[in-house]
């Protein structure tokens, strides 16, 4: 009877031409799976992205596998392996912090800030991507006539109409080489609105509006953050126009309908965000790829709400728009300057002028001997924006005490007379 506590002899090798062991088995078994996992990503990323490899040096990528032991040991990926490596190799290849607010990423260069990255001038709208990456414009008109816009000729007329179009990422990539970023979520282009076109002032003559025309091209874009994590932007690219002055443009009253279409359409993209966030982090490609099917709704809207603006305002005298948009709330002038707090009193670097910010967003702009200069309605957060760009900056105390007894050396109880006349 054999002791079972008994020390056994080691087992011999085995000889030269002995069959495998086990574990050798497992060894060679894994070099071949390794090689041919290496071999469909490799592809995968070649046929995506081009040969040009990652910049990181070790690139982690994570697999989950379904292991079927009554069905021979059968082995699937779960979900399919194409779905799993896709994002993985997105993000790894994505350059990070590339986005600039008002240009369009250029691959070729593999800049946002090169002489490619921003229309040529104000009429121009982003036409597509040219087949190494380079973005090509075209003037508004001829993006319509490319598009067969049944009522370009509107863009004419008298008063001419702002019109917009709908263009999808896909067209507007369809050129662009995968080995120049096609698929590349450096700056993904996922869609975009192009509208024009527009007049930087308002001014009612004989022959209609007058005043420089421009165009807007509102690009969806995905994009990768500086942390790596996936970002939505909705990107106004104006010709000649800095985004800062785009936005001082839109809080000024400028265009109100404009200003409400662009609020709601980057509230919009910013829900579907933080969508695209919980869909990525259950794991699921078809609940991602579900919530990103809602961005063309979201351009859609955009489009009908810019141009529905511009024939209702066009239905109204200047005048009446003014009256409707601003109040003109020129007879509380005094008044909402004498009872301003410090934190509502400003210096117009520009202008220089002081403003005095009263109730229900009205604003008075006074001269330095407290003339009264004019009076408008300010947008939600006109103020603080004007502050941090810099145009405005809160009065001193010296400065307040000095404005508080200039309007107090004025007539008693008068009526402020803007500076002008009206």
């Amino acid at each position: 009877m054999t002791d079972p506590d008994a020390v056994q002899p080691p087992t011999p090798a085995p000889e030269p031409g002995a069959a495998d062991a086990p574990d050798s088995r497992a060894r060679r078994r894994e070099t071949a799976a390794c090689d041919a996992l290496r071999t469909l990503m490799r592809d995968y990323y070649l046929y995506h992205f081009g040969a040009r490899p990652p910049q990181q040096e070790d690139v982690p990528i994570s697999l989950s596998l379904t292991v079927r032991p009554s069905q021979a040991w059968s082995v699937a990926f779960d979900p399919p392996f194409v779905e799993q490596i896709q994002g993985q190799l997105e993000d790894v290849q994505a350059g990070h912090d590339a986005y600039r607010r008002g240009r369009v990423h250029c691959f070729r260069c593999r800049s946002s800030q090169c002489e490619h990255s921003a229309p040529p001038d104000a009429l121009s709208v982003f036409r597509a991507y040219t087949s190494t990456g380079v973005p090509e414009w075209c003037e508004m008109v001829q993006a319509l006539i490319e598009a067969r816009h049944e009522q370009v000729d509107r863009l004419y007329a008298a008063p001419p109409a702002v019109l917009a179009l709908v263009q999808l990422g896909r067209d507007l990539k369809a050129r662009q080489l995968s080995s120049f970023g096609k698929a590349s979520k450096t700056y993904a282009i996922l869609g975009q609105v192009v509208a024009g076109y527009f007049l930087t002032r308002e001014r009612r003559g004989r022959n209609g509006e007058s005043g420089q025309r421009f165009a807007v091209t509102f690009q969806a874009a995905e994009i990768r953050a500086p942390d790596g994590r996936l970002q939505l932007k909705l990107n106004p690219v104006v010709g000649g126009m800095t985004p800062d002055e785009w936005d001082e443009l839109l809080v000024s009253g400028w265009r109100p309908w404009v200003a409400r279409a662009c609020e709601q359409a980057v509230r919009a993209v910013a829900l579907l965000e933080q969508q695209a966030h919980a869909a990525r982090d259950s794991g699921d490609p078809e609940q991602i790829r579900r919530q990103m099917r809602k961005l063309p709704q979201i351009l859609n809207h955009l489009a009908r709400s810019v141009e529905q603006g511009d024939r209702q305002s066009a239905r109204r005298t200047q005048h009446v728009e003014d009256r409707r948009q601003q109040q003109r709330p020129i007879h509380k002038a005094l008044d909402d300057a004498k009872a301003a707090t410090a934190e509502n009193l400003f210096y117009d670097e520009k202008r220089e002028t002081v403003v005095a910010c009263g109730k229900q967003g009205r604003a008075h702009v006074f001269s330095h001997d407290g003339r009264h200069v004019t009076s408008f309605v300010l947008a939600a957060g006109g103020a603080d924006f004007r502050v941090r760009t810099q145009r405005w900056r809160p009065l001193q105390k010296n400065e307040i005490e000095e404005f508080r007894a200039t309007l107090a050396s004025l007539a008693s109880g008068s009526e402020p007379v803007p500076a002008g006349g009206s």
